[in-house]
């Protein structure tokens, strides 16, 4: 059998560690009669562990090798296997899925990371055929390790246990909306370890081991961290149970207290704070296509003498400080050497341009900018399609926090930022001014999303879920707040805002209010550090 083209597992050349198999396979196999699956079993990591693990609760290795099966497509990974005392089939694992009826006691293992693109369509088809008739909702976006977690969920008896080693995106993508909803219900109890340290060093994404009894006296779900590994070894973790919340809410939320669920719960559900739908509209900004080639400085501006072709934009968020951006800003960026201009010539065939317009057009041809997807489908490739000019700019991409900026200078934005509008009537400074307290800011630690660099982004859907405390909001001294914002003054910011907004305005108390500074801060500094860690690792 021919293997995925492009296969190539998580621990593809990053091999699962033993020691993570070791305590998997350790928690996973109570008993010496235990039939175990190994859905994706590569060169046989997880198949010598829990062979061991039977051998050593006294089980014959004649029925070892009846009651544990491992399922590899590549044949040289599943020869490597195959010398242990376990079966082990060449095969891929969705059509072995599709023709099999037995159920496990166990799964176990650490499912392939490929994304849909590089998923080979045979089987890529085969995997979300049995999705759908589950009644999942597979998308283009859908990760092979996804119907290789819900798929060997579906195998287990009654009283199963599977233990995974799962890409954390698992806790906030929305193409994992549905299994989040689907392992609440189907397991009595679920734990998460998560490390501080990446496991495989030399790629970007973070794993987490998951956990999951069907059948459990403990019901509900516990996050527990450690700094790496080696912390897998100790017998005693302190970690809440927390029930599980039966949605398709991100679990990034499970890293808090039960109090502090239980505060953020209570506000969110609180009708004197507005959700940001009643407040803005908000969406993508500009995409040119290639920003290389249509967003460029004053000096290739002059260069080409583009000064007649060319519109101010707004193009990184490093250009917009504090809280208000404004005409002076943008000229301090063109100064600067900052790209604020964007290429915008005449909506005509080439023909009918200016010779500095086809110039430049030229120039980025010879480069291929026109083969980019978003050029070659318009009708004139050079032509970027035009858009509302914001009221307002988000930071989707954030360090600290996210923040709304308003747009005083009346200049477009590209998609490396968000845009607002405002709907009418809205207070812009107060919500601008609003938006940045310690309700908002924890919310939105659990509404954004992270991944190994640490940066907290948003899609406009996420803003959109949102809400910000705005009684009281008028009352915030505005230019007061962009000086401290612009200085970094972040303690200062919080401490106004809370006592205006979330104390005098929400009525709540010191401990609330400290309680959820400390959420935010716990959130924030947990996906800094994955930041830092990985600075210390790669150098």
């Amino acid at each position: 059998m021919k293997p995925i083209e492009g296969y190539d597992k998580l621990r593809g050349g990053y091999y699962t560690p033993k020691a993570i198999a070791d305590y998997i396979a350790d928690w996973a196999v109570r008993s010496v009669a235990d039939n175990v699956l190994e859905p994706s079993c590569g060169d046989g990591v997880f198949v010598e562990t829990v062979c061991n693990k039977l051998r050593n609760l006294g089980c014959p290795e004649a029925e070892i090798n009846r009651q544990v099966l491992g399922i590899e497509i590549d044949p040289a990974e599943a020869s490597k296997a195959s010398v242990y005392s376990a079966t082990v089939i060449n095969e891929d694992f969705f059509t072995f899925y599709h023709s099999n009826n037995n159920l496990y006691d166990v799964v176990v293992g650490n499912p392939p990371f490929i994304r849909y693109q590089n998923f080979n369509e045979e089987f890529r088809k085969i995997a979300f055929e049995n999705m759908q008739r589950h009644g999942f909702h597979p998308n283009r976006l859908t990760n092979i390790w996804l119907p290789f977690l819900i798929l060997s969920c579906k195998t287990l008896k009654d009283n199963g246990r599977i233990g995974m080693v799962i890409p954390a995106e698992l806790f906030q993508v929305d193409y994992a909306a549905e299994a989040r909803n689907f392992l609440s219900d189907f397991f009595d109890s679920l734990t998460i370890i998560t490390f501080k340290r990446l496991v495989f060093e030399d790629i970007q994404q973070e794993v987490v081991l998951l956990l999951g009894e069907r059948q459990s006296v403990e019901k509900g779900i516990r996050v527990i961290e450690l700094q790496d590994v080696s912390e897998l070894n100790q017998k005693e973790y302190l970690s809440e149970v927390k029930e599980l919340d039966h949605s398709q809410e991100k679990w990034i939320k499970y890293y808090l207290s039960n109090e502090e669920l239980f505060l953020l719960r209570k506000l969110n559900q609180d009708s004197r704070i507005t959700p940001t739908m009643e407040l803005f509209e908000v969406n993508v900004g500009l995409v040119s296509g290639e920003n290389d080639f249509f967003v460029i400085d004053r000096e290739t501006v002059e260069r080409f003498s583009l000064q007649d072709y060319v519109l101010p934009i707004v193009s990184k968020a490093e250009q917009v400080k504090g809280l208000l951006f404004t005409k002076a800003n943008f000229n301090e960026g063109a100064k600067n050497g900052r790209r604020v201009y964007l290429f915008s010539p005449a909506n005509k065939p080439f023909g009918e341009l200016s010779k500095e317009e086809k110039a430049y057009i030229e120039h980025g041809e010879m480069k291929s900018f026109h083969k980019n997807y978003k050029c070659r489908i318009r009708k004139c490739w050079y032509v970027v399609p035009s858009s509302w000019c914001p009221d307002a700019f988000f930071i989707r991409q954030a360090n600290l926090y996210s923040k709304i900026i308003l747009n005083d200078a009346n200049i477009p934005v590209t998609d490396t930022l968000h845009k607002i509008r405002f709907l009418n009537g809205v207070d812009r400074k107060a919500v601008t001014a609003a938006f940045i307290n310690s309700y908002t800011l924890a919310l939105s630690e659990t509404i954004g999303r992270s991944y190994g660099g640490g940066v907290l982004t948003f899609e406009p859907g996420e803003v959109r879920k949102l809400r910000i405390p705005m009684i009281g909001a008028e009352q915030l001294d505005f230019d007061k707040m962009d000086i401290w914002q612009r200085n970094g003054e972040t303690e200062k910011l919080l401490t106004y805002t809370d006592d205006v907004l979330l104390r005098q305005g929400l009525n709540l108390s010191e401990y609330e209010i400290d309680t959820l500074r400390e959420i935010w801060c716990k959130l924030r500094n947990r996906r800094l550090n994955r930041k830092l860690n990985r600075k210390r690792v790669t150098g």
